[in-house]
């Protein structure tokens, strides 16, 4: 994943995978990768997640954009955002038809998890697997969606303090405290009329 906002790093490891199914849209601008079933099988063909001729249906295009949009809502909470039930039942419910069984990548391998099918199924387990490996490691709460409601993009937040709010400070950093500015101004001038 090329191009982060604000010059950042992309997640480590498997997470990036996360963080590039979630940023399979640019809210703000668009495009949207998950628009066709096209374009989702080229975004599944580009991060490897399936082989041969893996062809999306409209149910697999539709759930890929709950079980995201479920993912993002999940990811403001890491930023600070509410607690998100429905978020959480629509992964659990995606999740139930993604199933993944450990196997050996060869004779005297060490055990892995994976999808037991190699279809868009697999592909969306294969996507919560990295989800939990995260929870496991500790680096799933430094992945955030930007607090700027407009754009929601996820970053990793490698700061110490793990404080980043925003994915770009130069763009929505900056769009907030000006936001912050105006209100400030309007209740001041509306206070100062009084």
């Amino acid at each position: 994943m090329k191009g982060q906002p604000g010059n950042r790093a992309e997640a480590p490891g498997r997470l990036a995978l996360v963080q590039s199914f979630v940023n399979s849209v640019n809210v703000e601008f668009g495009p949207d990768e998950f628009a066709t079933t096209a374009g989702m099988r080229r975004w599944l063909e580009r991060n490897e997640l399936v082989r041969g001729p893996v062809e999306p249906d409209e149910l697999d295009r539709r759930d890929a954009i709950a079980l995201r949009e479920a993912l993002r809502a999940l990811l403001r909470e890491n930023n600070g955002g509410p607690a998100d039930p429905r978020a959480r039942r629509t992964v659990q419910h995606i999740a139930r038809n993604c199933p993944m069984v450990v196997h050996f990548a060869e004779e005297k391998g060490e055990p892995a998890l994976g999808p037991a099918q190699p279809d868009v199924r697999g592909a969306l387990g294969t996507v919560l697997a990295e989800l939990m490996g995260a929870v496991h490691d500790g680096s799933w709460q430094r992945l955030k969606a930007c607090q700027e409601h407009r754009c929601e993009w996820v970053f990793y937040d490698r700061s110490r303090n793990r404080a980043s709010r925003w994915c770009s400070m130069s763009v929505c950093g900056a769009r907030a405290k000006m936001r912050v500015y105006r209100e400030g101004k309007r209740a001041g001038t509306t206070g100062a009329e009084r």
